[in-house]
């Protein structure tokens, strides 16, 4: 099961939520006094804004001054006899009609006496992703739970966000799919990929095919609707009853993608069939002349996608124009393409840099492979509102996720050294002052010795000298 969203345990001032965002009118003075650790958490000017906030970073909030008490809250969603009417009253009828797949609108205010909270979805994605929003909205005081409040609209950029090597607690923060499908913890609650690789020998022959349909079959039978067929770091070689049969690699090639995409649809019309090709990246110099030659032997299929994972194996920047011309050389822009992208394994503790916002517009999506924690979280921020994301700001978020209030300046410090390529024990001495000053009641989306365990796993990868700056 994933940890659910954390929620602060401890109520912020007045002071704090007044310089996050824009007020709302407060009809009387509902705050509690506050710990001494609030009041140091204003003081930094980092990390007061991120305070009572949703993550990732919602496509329009507006956040209020008022702490709400959330026990006996009048809560209002979907499935209410009076769900119309009050969207109409309270102006959030265009809204809700105006949300796409996995979007809410969520409204945290005061009526009357009583607290109110309004959340329109757009279906269950939606719902779970605005009970994401409430948690973070959150505080537990010692006089019950406040809520603060908030008029947020909300949803996905991107249809796919996730990973190669998905973890459970990634759900409480957007995360819907896996590259790969298991029937395990890690992958559950995803919309899978179920991937082949047919391997350096390309075999055309009923058998050949029937082994991916073999392979794909079960998982399509279990409600999967994507399926890759993955050809990177192989050759071009055929077996010698396929060369007899079409005469080389590329004739070969199409067919056998071609007829496996037929054989998929004719289960599930509207499935999706995605290829990832010898060369995988756009700059790879064989990509011309493989792409010239599959479209003088018939062409791809125009309703299959391609992935790509940049200009690069390992990209730095992956731009929008850059996928749509690799799309147009295969002849294979009907579809959305998939980005693999291989920056952000071990050892990145800084946030996801140089993707395009514009990707939207030309790809279902942008996962990685595995990384941290922070980048996890970083490129979860980006996947799901890549016009509004803020490099530093999401940082300084995925921290405060992870660590709490009590213990951000540790983590940021430990995270900063990575950053930085500090020598060994100057990274070890950051790790050991977070370890000491983590909080144990912080319920954040790993276990605080988890998080401390991969802090030391990829310190022991450091070498005593300082490293070249990844940033």
């Amino acid at each position: 099961m994933s940890r659910p969203r954390a929620c602060l345990t401890l109520l912020p001032l007045v002071a704090v939520l007044a310089a996050a965002c824009a007020s709302v009118p407060v009809a009387r003075p509902p705050f509690a006094p506050l710990p001494a650790v609030m009041a140091d958490a204003a003081r930094d000017p980092e990390l007061a804004p991120l305070l009572l906030t949703v993550y990732p970073e919602p496509l329009s909030a507006q956040y209020g001054r008022e702490l709400l008490p959330l026990d006996g809250a009048r809560r209002v969603g979907v499935g209410d006899p009076e769900f119309l009417a009050l969207l109409e009253r309270r102006e959030l009828l265009a809204p809700w009609r105006g949300l796409g797949p996995g979007g809410y609108v969520l409204e945290v205010a005061r009526d009357g006496d009583a607290t109110l909270v309004v959340v329109a979805a757009a279906d269950e994605a939606g719902e779970r992703h605005a009970a994401s929003a409430l948690r973070q909205l959150t505080s537990r005081t010692p006089g019950g739970e406040r809520v603060r409040a908030a008029h947020i609209v909300d949803g996905p950029a991107f249809a796919l966000r996730g990973s190669k090597r998905p973890q459970p607690w990634e759900l409480a923060y957007g995360a819907n799919f896996a590259w790969g499908a298991r029937d395990d913890a890690n992958h559950a609650g995803r919309e899978l990929v179920a991937t082949f690789a047919p391997g350096g020998t390309l075999d055309v022959s009923e058998e050949g095919l029937r082994r991916a349909l073999d392979a794909f079959g079960p998982w399509q039978q279990r409600g999967v609707r994507r399926f890759a067929l993955c050809f990177d770091d192989v050759g071009f070689g055929t077996t010698q009853d396929t060369r007899f049969s079409f005469g080389g690699y590329p004739r070969a090639f199409v067919v056998y993608v071609g007829v496996l995409a037929d054989a998929l649809r004719s289960v599930d019309p509207t499935c999706t069939v995605y290829v990832l090709p010898q060369t995988y990246w756009w700059d790879d110099p064989r990509l011309p002349s493989f792409a010239r030659a599959l479209r003088a032997a018939g062409g791809l299929d125009r309703g299959l996608s391609l992935v790509f994972t940049g200009p690069e194996i390992v990209s730095d920047r992956i731009d929008a124009a850059g996928l749509a011309q690799a799309r147009a050389t295969f002849g294979a822009s009907e579809r959305p393409a998939l980005v693999y992208d291989n920056l952000g394994r071990e050892g990145d503790w800084g946030p996801l840099t140089g993707r395009d916002p514009a990707l939207v517009q030309v790809c279902d999506g942008v996962f990685g492979e595995r990384g941290t924690p922070v980048h996890r979280l970083t490129r979860l921020d980006w996947s799901w509102n890549p016009e509004a994301y803020d490099a530093e700001r999401s940082w300084r978020r995925a921290l405060l996720e992870l660590a709490g209030p009590r213990a951000f300046e540790e983590l940021r410090a430990a995270c900063a050294a990575f950053r930085a390529g500090a020598p060994r024990d100057v990274v070890a001495q950051a790790v050991d002052a977070f370890e000491r000053a983590a909080d144990p009641e912080w319920d954040g989306p790993l276990p605080r010795a988890e998080l401390v365990r991969l802090l030391r796993d990829d310190l022991r990868r450091l070498g005593s000298e300082a490293r070249v700056a990844s940033d």
